[in-house]
C-alpha cells in the first residue's frame, strides 16, 4: 500500500540480513542477487535473459550496458520501462553477477522458492528486499536520496537519472560503502 509509512531502525536491517545471507545454495544465490540488485522479480528476469550490447556507454540500444568496474563491481544500465515500474541501473558484485548470467535457468520457480524460504527463514517477503536494499543504500547517508533512487528506479529529476553515467567509481564505491556498513564485503564475494 503506499499509504503507509515504513520506519526502519539499523537493527532491523542487521537482523534481516544476518537471516538473509545465511541461506545456503542457490536458493540463498538467488536471495542475494535480489538483495544486492534491489530489482524488482520481473527486473530479474529482464536481465537474465537480456542480450549485453557491445558498447559500454552512449548507446541507445534496448540491451543491457555491462561495465566491469575496478573496485569488483560490475554497473548495469537496464533502462526498462514498463507503465509506471522504471528501472534504469543497477550495481552489484562482477562475481555475482557473472554466476547469476552463468545460471543454466532463471525463472519463476527460483523466486516462489525464494520467497518462500525468506518468508520461513527472515520473515520478509522476496519483494522486500528492495526495501532492505534502500535502506543499506541510504544508512548514514552514504547515498544521497537521488543515488539511491537511481537504483531503485524512481529517479525523479534528470540529473538523478544521469548521475550514474557520470561518476561510475565514486557511485560504485558508495554501494560498496554502503554495504561495509552492514559488516559486508561485498568486493570479496
Amino acid at each position: 500500500m503506499k499509504d503507509k509509512i515504513y520506519l526502519v531502525n539499523p537493527g532491523y536491517v542487521i537482523n534481516k540480513l544476518t537471516f538473509l545471507m545465511a541461506i545456503p545454495g542457490h536458493i540463498g544465490f538467488i536471495v542475494k542477487v535480489g538483495l544486492f540488485t534491489g530489482l524488482r522479480e520481473e527486473e530479474l528476469y529482464y536481465i537474465y535473459n537480456k542480450e549485453i550490447c557491445n558498447n559500454e556507454l552512449g548507446c541507445k540500444c534496448n540491451k543491457l550496458h555491462v561495465i566491469n568496474l575496478d573496485n569488483k563491481m560490475t554497473r548495469i544500465g537496464i533502462n526498462w520501462i514498463r507503465a509506471n515500474k522504471k528501472v534504469f541501473v543497477t550495481i552489484l558484485p562482477t562475481v555475482v553477477w557473472n554466476d547469476f548470467r552463468n545460471l543454466p535457468k532463471f525463472d519463476r520457480s527460483d523466486i516462489i522458492a525464494a520467497h518462500s524460504i525468506t518468508k520461513r527463514d527472515a520473515e520478509i517477503l522476496y519483494v522486500g528486499l528492495r526495501k532492505i536494499h534502500y535502506n543499506v543504500m541510504r544508512f548514514k547517508d552514504t547515498m544521497n536520496s537521488d543515488e539511491a533512487d537511481a537504483l531503485a528506479g524512481r529517479a525523479k529529476t534528470t540529473s538523478a537519472q544521469h548521475y550514474v553515467l557520470h561518476d561510475l567509481k565514486s557511485f560504485s564505491d558508495k554501494y560498496v560503502k554502503a554495504w561495509d556498513n552492514f559488516g559486508l564485503n561485498i568486493a570479496n564475494k
